[in-house]
């Protein structure tokens, strides 16, 4: 028996860009294979796998090509921390797509979005949440070295063109010194323009400064889950693999993250890092849906046009020893995934 991970290398090609959350979620999911005997890409390898039996689990977002679906019989699924979105509806609610799930159900589900979705077909469905709940296992939190991540944190940009300038001119002006650090931070905002990044900085510290004191902006670590540099300086899902498990390894000696990327807040969540999520209001369905039942298990900065509204009971600053207690109502989740993932392997 085979023991393959997901990866994402052949589908990035279209757009010369990798999440590394998607490593992440493998990472997630290599803790519980007995070997790992590669990798098989997501949304091209699936349907024509052809070689040895295989057991996979088959969590993620399957989207970029679902023509190459269903996976081959050769491949024994298990189908938990499952996402179908509206992208892909069409294609993966087709009469085959159908079949070949119930074929194979429970299917786990990372959001209720999907769980709905496929109970309406008669799939019978449920909600799992996210594999990178349960990170903890090989990559708990043993210590803290006081640093505190923003990762991808979302910057509502939707304002008139005289208040982007506002924006700019009072950032600036007033607070140089904590702008120019992060702009001249390479993981900071990257794949942006020169244009964009300055008013991307700008709104930041105008927004962030409310809540976080601009010492912590200054001297934080800044990182992007999805960019250009996953695709061109690391050149293999392996080369990937172990770049994830860097991240969380960091992550885990964090004493705050601050992020809008769920595969960086659920596994904070499962080592034991305190995080926050911050949400984009006003955000698309195709990105809300994702959120559906995973948004309950954090604490939420909501980010609006006008600011920073944070939905937990916290006196501010936030700071590295100042933040909220990270919610346990995801725990129930993460074990039951991993009771789930033993019985399929062991099986």
């Amino acid at each position: 028996m085979k023991y393959y991970l997901l990866g994402v290398s052949k589908c990035a090609k279209l757009e010369k860009s990798i999440n590394i959350g998607d490593y992440i979620q493998a990472l997630a999911s290599s803790q519980f294979y007995p070997k790992i005997d590669g990798f098989l890409d997501r949304d091209e390898d699936l349907k024509d796998y052809r070689g040895e039996e295989c057991k996979m689990i088959m969590n993620g977002w399957y989207m970029h090509n679902p023509a190459n679906w269903p996976p081959s019989d050769k491949i024994a699924p298990l189908f938990v921390a499952f996402h179908l979105n509206p992208l892909a509806q069409k294609e993966l609610t087709s009469k085959e797509s159908v079949s070949y799930l119930k074929s194979h159900q429970p299917i786990g589900c990372r959001d209720k979005h999907t769980v709905s979705l496929l109970q309406s077909l008669g799939v019978d469905a449920y909600f799992s949440g996210c594999m990178t709940l349960t990170l903890g296992q090989k990559y708990q939190k043993k210590s803290t070295d006081g640093s505190i991540y923003f990762v991808d944190p979302q910057v509502n940009l939707s304002i008139n063109i005289s208040q982007k300038f506002y924006i700019i001119v009072s950032s600036w002006l007033k607070h140089p010194s904590a702008c120019w650090a992060i702009f001249n931070n390479e993981d900071a905002f990257r794949d942006t323009s020169l244009k964009r990044r300055i008013l991307i900085v700008a709104k930041f510290i105008s927004d962030y400064s409310r809540i976080f004191p601009l010492a912590v902006l200054s001297s934080a670590h800044y990182k992007s889950h999805q960019s250009v540099y996953y695709y061109t300086q690391f050149k293999t899902d392996e080369d990937r693999f172990i770049e994830a498990k860097q991240l969380i390894e960091a992550y885990g000696k964090a004493s705050l993250v601050i992020t809008s990327r769920i595969h960086c807040a659920l596994p904070c969540l499962g080592i034991g890092t305190p995080v926050i999520y911050t949400a984009l209001e006003g955000d698309t369905f195709v990105s809300t849906s994702r959120m559906d039942g995973l948004k309950e298990l954090f604490n939420v900065i909501r980010c609006s046009a006008h600011g920073l509204k944070p939905q937990f009971d916290c006196k501010l600053p936030i700071t590295a020893d100042n933040h909220p207690v990270n919610k346990n109502n995801w725990k129930p989740l993460a074990k039951a995934l991993i009771e789930t993932c033993r019985k399929f392997i062991s099986d």
